[in-house]
């Protein structure tokens, strides 16, 4: 029966009668769970306006609901919905994502309502905690830790609508955007390699931590710092001189291993080709505004 509000689950010392990965292990936590795992479909679905049964929400959450049972083990003593709400929520972002509807846009949905989407989705994938309704960085309940992490979001969202717009499309825009290249190329190496694999590449932060031989928790930490020393400077009146971000002591191996191979660092390498491009695009617009008359920007 699916588990209402006031049901009880059963708690690891109940589980651990059955042998991690069992048939009847995984059959309790299925049967017991199954309705919670719907609902986080449900709620998935309600964000993005989706239907969580006709866009397959509900087959991404009963896989990692499923997913989850074969491999949780009642003996760490953790709660199942504590090991398993990450997983479920992942699996149906993922299926939203594929789905048709996804795709198309709904109803009347914007180009801006879709990029929105798409800015969301990536936020859920570096903020793994926004996934069980905590905000990110938010150590207390103060009211300056709820609008320090508010601010954190609303940076992130910056950086990826920057990133995933067409730059050529008005000199403004440009311009904008090559303030952060260049702010982003003043980084050391690793912490560039970090933005530009999250960033232009689509890794996650756990395949650049196997890739670095590191753990998870040390990229998604030292990415937070990374966002924070980015925000900084961009809000920081001109001229201020920031001292330059430090490298976490768990990342110097990666970082010595990436100076080894003497090869330019992603954004260092991408802004002589930006400043021209930039630079083509504003005699472009001058050479239009002498012709016609008019000023387009």
């Amino acid at each position: 029966m699916p588990v209402g509000k006031d049901e009880t689950v059963s708690t690891p010392e109940q589980l651990r009668r059955f042998p991690a990965g069992s048939d009847e292990l995984v059959s309790v936590l299925v049967e017991e769970h199954m309705g919670w795992a719907q609902a986080i479909a449900r709620s998935v679905a309600r964000a993005w306006n989706l239907d969580w049964q006709l866009d397959g929400l509900d087959g991404g959450a009963y896989e990692g609901l499923l997913f989850c049972s074969r491999r949780y083990d009642p003996a760490l003593g953790v709660p199942f919905r504590a090991y398993a709400r990450k997983r479920i929520h992942e699996g149906s972002s993922e299926e939203a994502r594929k789905s048709k509807a996804w795709q198309r846009g709904v109803g009347s949905a914007s180009d801006e309502e879709q990029e929105s989407r798409e800015i969301s989705f990536k936020l859920f994938d570096l903020f793994p905690e926004l996934r069980e309704g905590f905000l990110p960085a938010a150590e207390g309940a103060g009211e300056e830790d709820v609008r320090s992490s508010i601010r954190t979001l609303l940076t992130r969202a910056s950086v990826i609508a920057a990133f995933q717009e067409n730059t050529t499309a008005n000199p403004e825009a440009a311009v904008d955007y090559k303030r952060m290249i260049r702010g982003l190329a003043e980084l050391e190496p690793i912490h560039q390699s970090i933005v530009w694999g999250v960033y232009w590449c689509g890794q996650s932060m756990r395949s650049l931590a196997e890739e670095w031989g590191t753990d998870e928790l040390t990229v998604i930490r030292e990415h937070k710092e990374i966002l924070g020393h980015i925000n900084s400077k961009m809000v920081a009146p001109r001229g201020k001189v920031f001292k330059k971000l430090k490298i976490r002591p768990s990342l110097r191996g990666a970082a010595m291993n990436l100076r080894k191979k003497k090869t330019d660092p992603p954004f260092s390498k991408l802004m002589p080709e930006f400043s021209a491009e930039v630079i083509l695009l504003f005699l472009a617009v001058e050479l239009y505004n002498s012709l016609v008359g008019v000023t387009v920007w």
